[in-house]
């Protein structure tokens, strides 16, 4: 289990999620413009069904690692993930989002990928991270390219979103 000082900079820290963050993960969960790009898309949920969900977020035993993003105050910023992890091919995919509306622009979630992937390669032995990113979601795809990730391909009207199908683009990166 990784404790609370594992990843972190002057900026950001990252812990494991804990049944303290459920009114923070429902915020987000519930707010369109956090969700409306994510792979699950916008669905808004109760507190009552997120905290049905919790226990399988918070676990770090299976193919799923993910943790809360905190400012340098300690406030939960954001979240961030690293899924489908594959131990006989060393390949997982990641996902991040930064819930805190005010918090967006600063860099955080740049800071919080090279954190996880620093984490992934030295300590997981994972040796390829790949995601999938909304193609008219220029400010993701931007940071995603600005990491080193490269675009592989693309799904033709892969999501639902707002009333239109978007193309999604195929990215990985070899750690």
């Amino acid at each position: 289990m990784i404790d609370d000082t594992t990843f972190k900079n002057e900026f950001i820290s990252l812990r494991p999620i804990c049944k303290n963050d459920l009114q923070f993960l429902v915020n987000w969960k519930n707010s369109e413009e956090t969700y409306r790009y994510l792979g699950g898309g916008f669905h808004p949920v109760s507190e009552n069904q997120y905290e049905k969900w919790l226990d399988n977020m918070i676990d770090m035993t299976g193919n799923a690692r993910r943790f809360i993003i905190l400012d340098k105050n300690n406030n939960a910023i954001g979240m961030i993930g690293l899924y489908s992890i594959n131990w006989i091919h060393r390949t997982c995919e990641i996902g991040v989002f930064i819930g805190d509306e005010k918090a967006r622009g600063n860099g955080y979630a740049s800071m919080a990928c090279r954190m996880v992937e620093n984490y992934a390669k030295n300590y997981m032995n994972i040796r390829k991270i790949k995601l999938l990113v909304v193609k008219n979601n220029s400010i993701a795809l931007k940071m995603w390219q600005n990491l080193g990730y490269s675009k592989i391909g693309e799904y033709s009207e892969e999501r639902f979103i707002n009333g239109q199908y978007c193309n999604v683009v195929i990215m990985e990166k070899f750690l």
